[in-house]
């Protein structure tokens, strides 16, 4: 009797011990796909404001602080409302479905009102218009993978969630670093090879710069 009394009251604290663990778990993994890419980001800095002139850096700081405003306008909540009804109704699918076809639908209609009005908006901003373009199609990739990021942590993938973020980064990172200080080494002790064909000679300038950056940005958000 004791034991099976025992037991039982075994089984009623395991169970709650192991939806704590597994909460904590995925916060952590959730917390840390969060932060690690930002601290890479933040690596970045000393190396652009080396690298490139203050006036020049300036330009790049607006382009960030327009993405992160727009960020916010083109998700419009989508994520938390996600979560809300995916926990709440019984057809699963058809929450995924309505999400996507929401976010789709919006982000088209901004892209196509941004890119005609691209020209106006460099005008105002004083951001070749290249510029302002690439910084469209970022925002428009960014909110098509809001759904299918919201997914993989309603299916508790925290794992794959994680590495899908911080590969990104870890990637972006690479390709920075590469371009802004190994590129330019290479070439410099090849110049008739294929590294110093590709290299540009006013690379470090903000023009040069921004193209790259941006442009990797783009694939790399498409990936995702």
């Amino acid at each position: 009797m004791f034991k099976s009394l025992f037991l039982f009251h075994f089984n009623q604290i395991t169970i709650p011990l192991g939806l704590y663990k597994k909460l904590f778990k995925n916060t952590a993994i959730y917390g840390l796909a969060t932060v690690i890419p930002r601290m890479f980001s933040f690596l970045l800095v000393p190396i652009y404001t080396q690298l490139l002139p203050r006036e020049e850096y300036g330009q790049v700081t607006i382009i960030f602080s327009w993405m992160i405003f727009f960020n916010v306008i083109l998700a419009y909540g989508m994520e938390t409302s996600f979560f809300r009804f995916y926990n709440k109704e019984a057809d699963k699918e058809k929450v995924i479905e309505t999400s996507t076809v929401s976010i789709f639908a919006s982000s088209l209609f901004f892209l196509a009102l941004a890119l005609l009005f691209r020209n106006t908006l460099a005008a105002a901003s004083g951001i070749d218009v290249q510029y302002i373009t690439y910084t469209i199609w970022i925002l428009v990739l960014d909110a098509f993978v809001i759904v299918p990021f919201s997914k993989l942590r309603a299916h508790q993938k925290p794992g794959l969630y994680a590495l899908l973020k911080v590969g990104n980064v870890v990637v972006n990172l690479s390709l920075n670093l590469f371009f802004l200080l190994v590129l330019p080494k290479m070439a410099l002790a090849d110049p008739s090879g294929f590294w110093g064909s590709i290299f540009q000679e006013n690379f470090h300038e903000l023009e040069n710069f921004q193209e790259n950056f941006l442009k990797t940005k783009t694939f790399l958000n498409h990936l995702c």
